[in-house]
């Protein structure tokens, strides 16, 4: 039986999106086209009001602005939120019908956690947090204009009114019509200056009051060099280039992707815990960040060679099974993102034939590295200037800009914002961070296709197995003994061999190439400023607190999951240069941080020192 309140939702919603959209274009696009014409906007709205404040901002953005003005709106959205709904107001709306399909191809797949989804050719990004008002401590700013419509539960409270103080600037607004009077109170409360209550109904406007110790971000002159052509290099000029930032890409090697991004082909599949930690929400915000850029690309006709025709994680015993299972029943909401196979169900549906079952990921990708890093770069060729063959052996801070040199001491460039993604090489750059950043060789075999079983997906257990591109697959990756290296490539067969339950027989020549994974001591990433750790005093026990290194920055440690991190970080690291609200949730953020390290050591210290105190 239908749940009475869903249909009566069902049967009001042309009511309420029609409200919605008056509401929208009489106080937020009125005052948007008068008092902001800036080229860079962001908007949060605390009700997604079936979508009509964001497709009417979004229609009035894309007239009236420049094709290179970039829109940010932030949008809470319950996650009941039917997507049929938005097929039912494009044919009631064909204004908005191009922006709606655009939505409807692109919708998340599963309704938890933040979602980033970019319109209109890059010039639109629609951050949907899933959820309410609590969610907002979850937000990252900066924000300038906060949209409360009706529908704003006056039940915010006084910490929620916090938030939103946080995450406005100088010269954010307010616009509300809710009249609630302990509303009111609570954004007079802490920081915002409202006009007086009057007796109707009419929009108003609050402005901000600037906090004692508050300052003007300065902004950052739009250009910078990143050391590393890896994906994340790559990935980071690009996000950069996409802003209009010039760029200088420097690399050591003679081509871009040579080291760790250096494989044939690379998979790219969320994971799960039971606990969803870190690494779980990270891999799926990563998975999804990367599935949208790849086919962007491919729309733009930029020539990248990848393919989502799934992946299967076969559990390794019976225990493992279980608990794969677990997580599957208690995490409905991923069901089409991921489901479980029993053995039966892989011998029937995948023509697999394993012992324990495991996790389908339906739409699993592969992609080519190398293929992906020229994409990035070609796309923006006019702001990227690669120059490879070039070994930075020494940075240095001269009057606010980083100057490299290399190892005839010789100026190789000079920029005020420096970036990091040559992997473990920063801790040769930067001893003094001291990141805790570590390699291990691995080994990566290419098998001919035609030598194993029949397969469009990728496969993996205690190893892997790639789809083919141009008719070879990949195998690995295997921990290399340095004193023994020569064994690596039997090591992959015997591996392959297990994973696929048979035999491996060659009949073509096996390529297998050695590469350094780059790891970091918790197997997240890092991404962000690097702390400035020469400075840093007992006291600080968050993470604003601890001084950064001037206009230092890295995206380092990404290790086996460099394919589905690689987007998501890049993105966040250049939303935060040019002050833009990110795409994923603050706690997310705080532990990709690379300062995260420094300010665990200082907790304990400061711990480990009360104990001592405490002693008799």
């Amino acid at each position: 039986m239908q749940d009475t309140a869903l249909i009566k939702a069902s049967a009001e919603w042309p009511a309420t999106f029609q409200s919605a959209l008056h509401h929208t274009q009489t106080a937020l696009l009125s005052h948007l086209a008068t008092n902001h014409p800036q080229s860079k906007q962001s908007i949060l709205s605390l009700d997604w009001a079936q979508g009509a404040a964001f497709l009417a901002t979004c229609q009035h953005w894309l007239t009236t602005r420049p094709a290179t003005a970039r829109l940010h709106f932030v949008s809470l959205i319950p996650s009941t939120f039917p997507v049929s709904r938005l097929h039912s107001i494009a044919q009631q709306y064909p204004e908005f019908a191009s922006l709606i399909h655009q939505l409807q191809a692109m919708w998340p797949r599963w309704q938890t956690g933040f979602h980033r989804l970019h319109l209109a050719q890059g010039q639109i990004s629609l951050t949907l947090v899933f959820g309410d008002a609590a969610q907002l401590s979850e937000i990252s700013g900066p924000i300038d204009l906060i949209y409360l419509d009706l529908a704003t539960p006056s039940s915010l409270t006084l910490i929620q009114c916090k938030q939103l103080r946080r995450l406005a600037t100088q010269n954010s607004l307010v616009i509300g019509q809710c009249h609630d009077s302990l509303l009111r109170q609570y954004l007079a409360q802490v920081g915002f200056i409202l006009p007086a209550a009057t007796s109707t109904n009419d929009f108003w406007v609050a402005t901000t009051r600037q906090h004692r110790h508050e300052s003007k971000a300065t902004p950052i002159e739009p250009e910078a060099i990143i050391i590393g052509a890896g994906m994340a290099g790559c990935a980071m000029a690009n996000q950069l280039a996409e802003r209009g930032w010039q760029v200088k890409l420097i690399d050591a090697q003679a081509d871009i992707a040579s080291q760790a991004s250096g494989n044939h082909v690379g998979l790219c599949h969320p994971t799960l815990s039971r606990d969803d930690n870190f690494q779980a929400r990270l891999s799926r915000a990563g998975f999804a960040a990367t599935q949208q850029k790849l086919k962007q690309l491919s729309q733009q006709g930029v020539q990248v060679h990848f393919g989502a025709d799934g992946h299967l994680q076969l559990a390794k015993d019976s225990a493992a099974a279980s608990l794969m299972q677990t997580i599957c029943a208690e995490q409905p909401h991923l069901a089409q993102m991921v489901h479980w196979l029993d053995r039966q169900q892989c011998l029937t549906q995948l023509a697999i034939d394993c012992e324990f079952g495991g996790w389908w990921f339906p739409e699993g990708m592969w992609a080519n590295p190398y293929s992906i890093c020229k994409g990035y770069v070609t796309q923006y060729i006019n702001l990227i200037d690669l120059q490879l063959n070039t070994h930075v052996d020494q940075i240095k801070l001269i009057d606010q800009h980083w100057h490299l040199y290399d190892t005839e001491q010789q100026l190789i460039a000079k920029s005020k914002t420096l970036i990091l993604a040559s992997a473990n090489d920063a801790t040769r750059l930067i001893p003094e961070a001291e990141l805790p950043l570590s390699a291990s060789l691995r080994s990566v075999s290419k098998v001919w296709g035609g030598d194993l079983p029949a397969s469009t997906f990728s496969l993996s257990g205690l190893s892997y197995l790639t789809p083919a591109l141009a008719g070879w697959r990949c195998a690995g990756a295997s921990l290399v003994d340095t004193q023994y290296p020569q064994y690596a490539e039997q090591q992959n067969l015997d591996d392959l061999s297990q994973l696929i339950g048979t035999t491996v027989v060659t009949s073509k020549p096996i390529e297998t190439r050695l590469c350094f994974r780059p790891n970091s001591s918790d197997r997240l990433p890092l991404a962000g400023q690097i702390p400035e750790r020469n400075s840093i005093s007992r006291s600080v026990d968050q993470l604003f607190q601890i001084p950064r290194q001037s206009g230092l920055y890295g995206l380092l440690g990404l290790g086996a999951r460099g394919m589905s991190w690689h987007v998501l970080i890049a993105e966040i690291l250049a939303c935060q240069l040019n002050q833009e609200p990110l795409a994923i949730e603050r706690s997310l953020v705080g532990a990709i941080d690379p300062a995260r390290f420094a300010l665990r050591e200082l907790r304990k210290m400061a711990h480990d020192s009360t104990k001592e105190c405490r002693k008799p």
